[in-house]
């Protein structure tokens, strides 16, 4: 009998998720393993987790635009989730088990892991982040627990400004703040680390950058001849394209860039552990999600041709 595991999204198509967790379980030889994509509406979340329960799902994980959804009034009491998840308002990962349904948050440790392979120490860091969705809710905690100094920036000012009073609230670190786009520059030019946590420049916003939400912007003008982002860390948690034009321009602007492949495994890898109770290798993750991209792109470019 399959044992079977899937990604819940609205879109679903860009995930490479299926692709690292088939071959993490084949590496292990775990042959009676699937790991499928499934596109669910928010609407239809609740019904469409009873059914996976219902099918004996082992695991699932929550991506774009479901994290959030899971501590609305209609799940209440019926999802066990960690701390660390109630608190951050966002659930990515779902264990099947004994009956029950238990609910983590993986992303942020996936991202801080990311940084920290790449080389990029987080402690004392100033860190402004880039959206205030179910991604920036559980990484924002996360440095805020660790008492980085904080700034949240998002289209809807009073959304980053909520959930700048919530980090406060739930950590005790004072140093934190949001404000809308337009305050962005400022705060981008005093950090240490960036991180872009929206669906800027992927799917539907291929193309699109945090730049282009500001009104009258010139990059040219006021990012790249000025250098403000000369060495500093920029960090896109989007994998699928693997570099987008948020990370060609920062790189143009003289940064440090890091996209969010390896936050991927990491967080992957800790849902693999979590349902599994064994240890997937990573560098087999990474290795399957990067031909995968790589096949993607090829395929692309045959098109433009």
């Amino acid at each position: 009998m399959k044992k079977l595991f899937g990604v819940f999204g609205y879109p679903v198509s860009h995930s490479l998720s299926p692709v690292m967790h088939s071959a993490a379980f084949f590496a292990l030889g775990m042959n009676d393993c699937e790991y499928k994509a499934y596109a669910v509406e928010p609407s239809d979340l609740k019904e469409e987790i009873l059914k996976a329960q219902a099918e004996n799902f082992c695991g699932l994980n929550l991506t774009i635009p479901l994290k959030e959804k899971i501590f609305e009034p209609e799940f209440e009491g019926w999802i066990e989730a960690d701390d660390f998840s109630k608190k951050a308002g966002a659930v990515n990962t779902l264990h099947f088990k004994g009956g029950k349904i238990y609910g983590y948050n993986t992303d942020a440790a996936g991202a801080h892991g990311a940084l920290l392979e790449a080389g990029f120490s987080t402690d004392g860091k100033k860190i402004v982040i880039i959206g205030a969705g179910g991604a920036s809710k559980s990484i924002s905690l996360f440095f805020g627990e660790r008492k980085n100094p904080i700034k949240i920036i998002n289209r809807t000012p009073e959304k980053a400004k909520h959930l700048a009073r919530e980090i406060i609230e739930k950590t005790g670190n004072e140093d934190v703040e949001g404000d809308g786009f337009e305050k962005g520059l400022a705060y981008l030019s005093d950090a240490d680390i960036i991180i872009q946590t929206t669906e800027l420049g992927m799917g539907k916003y291929e193309g699109v950058s945090f730049f282009d939400g500001l009104p009258g912007f010139d990059f040219e003008k006021e990012v790249k001849s000025s250098l403000f982002l000369e060495n500093k860390v920029v960090f896109d948690i989007v994998y699928n394209p693997s570099v987008t034009k948020f990370l060609k321009q920062a790189k143009a602007a003289g940064a440090e860039t890091l996209n969010g492949e390896m936050m991927l495994v990491l967080q992957g890898a800790l849902a693999f552990e979590i349902w599994t109770g064994k240890k997937p290798d990573t560098a087999v993750m990474r290795n399957a999600i990067r031909a995968a991209l790589l096949k993607e792109e090829q395929k692309k470019a045959d098109m433009n041709e």
